[in-house]
């Protein structure tokens, strides 16, 4: 167990560093120059994330040009978007900043967030703590001239000996206007959690469709890898447990040696209201990534007409919890959909 700094140095991953933490149960990296962001992740051995072609990619290739995004993409356990933007790319009105050479603005895909490095504060073994934690803690200043200055505070922890990572985030509005503030924790889940016979659990109504391709998909089965499959996504609406969390889950009961393994996300539902499902059943990018966020699906103008978009106040701040809990065994497996409310009679039996 503990904490070690290391750095790649090699290819496009050059230069960016990463803490990783052991708790004897867990093991996993939290990438300084992206934002202290989440890569790879492993229980007991198995592999937890889905890692895309592009891997850790240093912050300096980063194109924050419409879709481009994706060039540095690298998926991991986590990526968080924003802090200014989150879903597709837009064009909109920051008149709002008084700069009269600047009206609108494009955002890219997701925001500019995770190209971003942190400020590393502290990383280690916390004894002092009530039972001991690993952990990594760190700030990221998200900074433009005549426009917003954010700064995201965050303490990433995981008890020894347990196999929960919780991530507890304070974004804060450090300029001078009142600035718009949109996140989104983009969770993923690959291979081999993700394989035939898994399934994926959510304590959700009905949802809404945001891709044509989701339509009359079962969001809840994986299939097997096909080629050219395009995306689906889709928005829920999670329903409040009684500790105040939201939660969804992609459960294997045997990733092909008769071991059960998966990943549970816990979010608090006043801080991240929605819940968005991204499903690719392809031979080049297989995964299932699971993405509470405050920023509903007809984006941010939309939301901002309709008196939903939140909107920090210079000094103002807002805290996030996010808890990512890696199962093995199926009692793990039973333990997480006691938590979803989860029965497996609730599964549509069609064939997607």
């Amino acid at each position: 167990m503990g904490a070690e700094l290391l750095r790649r140095d090699d290819g496009s991953e050059r230069g960016t560093r990463f803490v990783r933490l052991r708790t004897g149960e867990i093991e996993f990296e939290v990438i300084v120059e992206r934002a202290l962001d989440i890569g790879q992740a492993h229980v007991r051995g198995i592999p937890i994330a889905w890692m895309s072609p592009t891997g850790i990619a240093a912050p300096w290739f980063a194109d924050p040009h419409g879709w481009n995004p994706f060039r540095t993409f690298f998926g991991g356990l986590m990526t968080t978007c924003g802090l200014e933007h989150t879903l597709g790319p837009a064009e909109d009105d920051v008149s709002y900043f008084n700069y009269p050479g600047r009206k609108t603005e494009h955002f890219p895909l997701h925001g500019r967030l995770s190209t971003t490095p942190a400020r590393l504060t502290a990383y280690g073994l916390d004894l002092d703590a009530p039972s001991p934690v690993v952990y990594v803690a760190g700030d990221v200043r998200q900074a433009n001239v005549f426009g917003e200055v954010l700064t995201l505070e965050r303490r990433i922890e995981a008890e020894v000996g347990a196999r929960e990572i919780r991530v507890r985030d304070r974004v804060r509005n450090d300029g001078f206007a009142p600035t718009p503030h949109m996140i989104l924790y983009h969770v993923n889940v690959g291979w081999p959690i993700l394989a035939p016979g898994a399934i994926v659990a959510a304590a959700v109504g009905e949802p809404r469709r945001a891709t044509v391709e989701a339509e009359g998909v079962d969001w809840r089965r994986v299939t097997a890898p096909s080629r050219g499959v395009a995306e689906q996504v889709w928005e829920h609406s999670p329903r409040t447990a009684a500790d105040g969390l939201g939660r969804a889950a992609v459960l294997n009961a045997d990733i092909g040696d008769g071991r059960a393994a998966g990943l549970e996300v816990a979010f608090d539902l006043a801080a991240t209201p929605r819940l968005f499902q991204w499903r690719v059943m392809n031979e080049g990018h297989y995964v299932v990534g699971l993405e509470p966020g405050n920023l509903e699906l007809d984006g941010r103008q939309a939301a901002r007409e309709a008196g939903r978009l939140v909107v920090l106040e210079p000094g103002e701040s807002r805290e996030y919890d996010l808890r990512l809990r890696l199962l093995h065994g199926a009692e793990d497996l039973d333990a997480a959909r006691g938590r979803i409310e989860w029965r497996e009679d609730v599964m549509d039996r069609s064939e997607d």
